[in-house]
């Protein structure tokens, strides 16, 4: 429920608005009229109410027809899915070309680019707004009334108690949110693209790793099985050789697994497999910070996006308090009848003020729902606040835990490559035994893999780090 209450003054200007408004409405009637009238008979326009705007609705009809959006096929919408990145490229622009051409990311920005939009829809709010009608037709059969009536109005916002700037606000700080949003979203693809690149080399350099120690171990394996089937020789040490041998083989069939899953993930992020798996890794190493600050994970984009978001809610939560105000406006209109029509000639300008007396608590419960959002807002900016501090401590930990692991599996694969040379010189004099050579190559391969695998455990952790912090998009080159 609402009162409007309108102050009108046909003989006096109110204001320069009030002047400025009435010139407007006075200056649309007059071209609206002139070049609708001149070439019409009012006569003809009683009998044929619709040829007055005929042609320009014929007009309209077919431009929009021809201009309305049509729906993709779906088939025809996916055919594009797997788009091929420059994968031979090098490193660094393999990655911003997947960004890049990521579907998810180029959401992201055109979500941002919604927002802004929404934004500037909203500040137009604050403009005249200006619109037109034209009534045709039969207004009382009884006394056979016919004609055409024009009419003109136009309003503009003077005071709504912070409303519209508050819900402006609110969209702005939706767009920031956005912004920073896309912003994670780029961060969050490349991490995922460089870790299939990581992942990628970890396991093509593990299969190339085991089938080296494999093409080694053959002769031995070969032997193995002369012994065997011959069935001389100590039938528990031979037993023994071959349970090594079998689990050489399952760890060779499980590293062909994981490359073939490794290859599936690159392809889904590139479109294609490279030529070569390299990737200078100082690129992000070197971009890891020493030590993360306070000020550092408060710069990160996605809690700026989480904080814009929370700070929208509570411009929202304003400008919903802000209805129970009063609304100030300045209306015009300006109406004219046609060939003997029963409308009456009318122009009237005014200020017009309205305030809600009663909604049945419309206004209280959406005042509630409001307070709630931001109590979620902050609730979820508190989540996304604690993630990622604790990612970044952890990416910290991993990295200092990945650094002396790989020192450990290095002096392992020194120590083994050291006790094969002995045992296979032992085993020429019969002084050890083939399950004991084919258990240290087995160990040997244990810490080269060890260490293959620490490796890009830091190499993943640094990407991690990066991509927290929002910098990993600044280290690819990517906008």
């Amino acid at each position: 429920m609402m009162f409007k209450k309108t102050y009108r003054n046909n003989n006096c200007e109110i204001g320069g608005t009030m002047k400025t408004t009435k010139y407007i409405i006075l200056s649309l009637s007059s071209l609206l009229i002139l070049s609708g009238c001149m070439s019409q008979n009012i006569e003809t326009l009683i009998e044929k109410p619709l040829s007055f705007i005929q042609p320009e609705l014929e007009g309209n009809l077919e431009t929009g027809t021809n201009k309305s959006a049509q729906a993709i096929p779906l088939l025809k919408l996916v055919e594009n899915a797997f788009g091929e990145a420059a994968v031979d490229a090098g490193f660094g622009n393999s990655i911003r070309s997947a960004v890049e051409g990521d579907p998810i990311v180029i959401a992201a920005k055109k979500q941002y680019d919604v927002e802004l939009a929404l934004v500037e829809a909203l500040k137009s709010g604050k403009d005249f707004q200006v619109s037109g009608a034209v009534y045709s037709g039969v207004e009382d059969v009884s006394d056979e009334t016919a004609g055409i009536a024009i009419v003109l109005s136009a309003n503009r916002l003077l005071f709504d108690g912070g409303q519209l700037d508050n819900q402006i606000s609110s969209k702005e700080l939706g767009a920031s949110a956005a912004l920073n949003g896309y912003q994670t979203t780029v961060n969050d693809r490349a991490l995922q693209a460089a870790t299939a690149w990581v992942e990628l080399k970890r396991f093509q350099a593990l299969e190339n790793l085991i089938t080296s120690r494999l093409e080694v171990l053959d002769p031995l394996i070969i032997q193995l099985e002369k012994v065997a089937a011959a069935g001389v020789g100590d039938v528990s040490q031979v037993a023994a050789a071959q349970r090594t041998v079998t689990l050489i083989r399952v760890t060779q069939t499980d590293v062909s697994e994981k490359l073939e899953q490794a290859r599936v993930k690159f392809i889904s992020h590139f479109g294609k497999l490279p030529r070569d798996t390299f990737y200078n890794s100082e690129i992000f190493s070197k971009a890891v910070p020493n030590s993360v600050t306070q000020k550092q994970i408060l710069n990160a984009p996605a809690l700026k996006a989480e904080y814009a978001a929370y700070q929208a809610t509570v411009a929202m939560l304003n400008s919903i308090e802000a209805r129970d105000n009063y609304n100030i406006g300045v209306e015009a209109k300006f109406q004219r009848p046609f060939g003997g029509s029963g409308y009456d000639s009318d122009e009237s300008v005014g200020l017009v003020f309205k305030r809600i007396l009663y909604d049945g608590k419309k206004l209280e419960s959406e005042i509630d729902q409001a307070k709630s959002q931001v109590e979620a807002q902050s609730n979820s900016l508190n989540a996304v606040y604690r993630r990622g501090k604790s990612i970044v401590e952890g990416g910290r930990k991993t990295i200092e835990s990945m650094e002396r692991a790989m020192l450990l599996a290095a002096q392992n694969a020194d120590n083994a490559r050291e006790e094969i040379s002995y045992l296979r010189k032992q085993l020429v004099i019969g002084q050890s035994t083939l399950d004991s050579v084919l258990s240290a190559e087995a160990r040997l391969y244990d810490a080269e893999s060890q260490e293959l695998n620490f490796l890009a455990n830091k190499h993943m952790a640094e990407l991690t780090i990066l991509a927290a912090l929002g910098l990993l998009s600044e280290v690819f080159e990517i906008d």
